[in-house]
C-alpha cells in the first residue's frame, strides 16, 4: 500500500503536465533562461515530497500510540521545516536571481497545503485499514479460542463415559474389560494426536465405528446399532469430533435393552453436501443428574465453523430422538 501511495503521489505530478506535452510544450514558459525544465520538476517534486512523507511519518509514529499533541506539534515543525528546505533548494539551484520568500510562500501555499492534506489523508486511511484488520483477526482468534475450547470439552466428556463403562466391566470381572481399554487407547490416540481443524470424513467414520464397538461390549447382550454410509467420503474434510455426540447421545438415552431399538444412523454425501441422520427410541433409564454438553457443544460448533451453511434439526418427542443435520462444505 505504501508503494501505491508514492506512485499515486509522481503520478499526479506527471498528469498534471500531460496537457502541455500533447501540446507540443516541453518546458516551462515562464522560468528562466537556462533552466532545464526536467531538472526543475524532478527538483520540485522531490523537494514537494517532503510536505507528504514527513507527516505521515510522525503520524505513523506517535499517533497510533495515542501521543496526538505530540504528533501534531511535531507534524507542525516538519511542515516548516519542509518550506524551508524547499525555499533553500528553489533560491539555491532553480534561480539565477533572487527568491524573495514572501512570493514563494504565496506562490506555493495552496500546493503545500494539498500535500499535506494528501499524507494526512492517506494516513488516515492506512489507520482504518489497519483497525479493520486488527478487528478481524481479534475476532479470528476468539473464534478459534472458542473453537479449540469447545473441542476440549467433547474430550473429557467421551473419556468420562468411556471410562465409567470400563469401570463396570472391571467391577464386574467381565473379559471385555481388557478389549474396551484397548479400544479406548486407539480413540484417545485419535483424540489426542489428529489435532487438525479438518480431517477426512472416513477418518471420522471411522472414530465412530470403534466407539460402537467399544459400547457394546458394556452389554451381554446384541444390541442394535445401524450405521448407514453413502457418497463420495473418501474426499470429505470435516472437523474431528463432529459427529460423535450425537452417537453418544443416542447411546446415552436409547433403548439398549434386550430386544430394544436402539438406534439408526444414516451419513449421506454429495459433492457438495453433507446429510446426517441419528433416530433413537428412548430407554427407561433417567438421564444423568448433571446433564449433558453434547448436543450444546456441537451447535456452537456448527454455527462457528458453518455459518449460515448448516442445518441442525432436533426432534425430541415422548418416546423417540430424530438428529437431522446438513452441511454445505463446498
Amino acid at each position: 500500500m505504501l508503494a501505491g501511495f508514492v506512485l499515486f503521489y509522481y503520478f499526479v505530478h506527471v498528469a498534471y503536465n500531460l496537457p502541455d506535452v500533447v501540446h507540443g510544450i516541453t518546458r516551462f514558459t515562464w522560468l528562466q533562461e537556462g533552466t532545464h525544465p526536467l531538472l526543475y520538476s524532478l527538483t520540485d517534486i522531490t523537494g514537494a515530497w517532503l510536505f507528504v512523507v514527513l507527516p505521515y511519518l510522525l503520524l505513523h509514529r506517535f499517533y497510533t500510540e495515542g501521543r496526538i499533541l505530540f504528533a501534531v506539534a511535531l507534524v507542525i515543525l516538519a511542515v516548516l521545516l519542509s518550506f524551508f528546505i524547499n525555499y533553500w533548494v528553489h533560491k539555491t539551484f532553480l534561480y539565477q536571481q533572487g527568491l524573495r520568500l514572501r512570493n514563494f510562500f504565496a506562490g506555493n501555499l495552496f500546493y503545500f497545503s494539498v500535500y499535506l492534506v494528501y499524507a494526512v489523508v492517506f494516513y488516515l486511511i492506512r489507520l482504518s485499514f489497519y483497525k479493520e484488520l486488527q478487528q478481524k483477526e481479534l475476532a479470528l482468534q476468539s473464534r478459534q479460542s472458542e473453537l479449540s475450547f469447545l473441542r476440549s470439552q467433547v474430550n473429557p466428556h467421551f473419556l468420562f463415559n468411556s471410562l465409567n463403562n470400563i469401570y463396570a466391566l472391571v467391577y464386574e470381572g467381565s473379559q471385555q474389560a481388557l478389549p474396551a481399554i484397548a479400544g479406548l487407547s486407539e480413540l484417545l490416540r485419535y483424540m489426542l494426536y489428529d489435532n487438525k481443524e479438518k480431517v477426512p470424513l472416513d477418518k471420522e467414520l471411522d472414530y465412530i465405528r470403534k466407539y460402537i464397538e467399544l459400547q457394546k461390549l458394556r452389554f451381554d447382550h446384541v444390541i442394535k446399532t445401524d450405521l448407514q454410509v453413502s457418497g463420495p467420503t473418501a474426499n470429505i474434510q470435516v472437523p474431528p469430533l463432529l459427529l460423535i455426540p450425537f452417537i453418544e447421545n443416542a447411546f446415552k438415552h436409547g433403548d439398549f435393552l434386550e430386544g430394544g431399538q436402539g438406534f439408526t444412523a444414516i451419513v449421506r454425501c454429495t459433492n457438495t453436501t453433507l446429510y446426517f441422520y441419528c433416530h433413537n427410541t428412548k430407554g427407561k433409564g433417567q438421564k444423568d443428574a448433571g446433564g449433558g454438553i453434547g448436543l450444546t457443544n456441537i451447535k456452537r460448533r456448527l454455527q462457528l465453523i458453518y455459518p449460515n451453511k448448516h442445518m441442525l434439526d432436533i426432534q425430541d418427542d415422548k418416546n423417540t430422538f430424530t438428529i437431522n443435520v446438513e452441511l454445505q462444505y463446498a
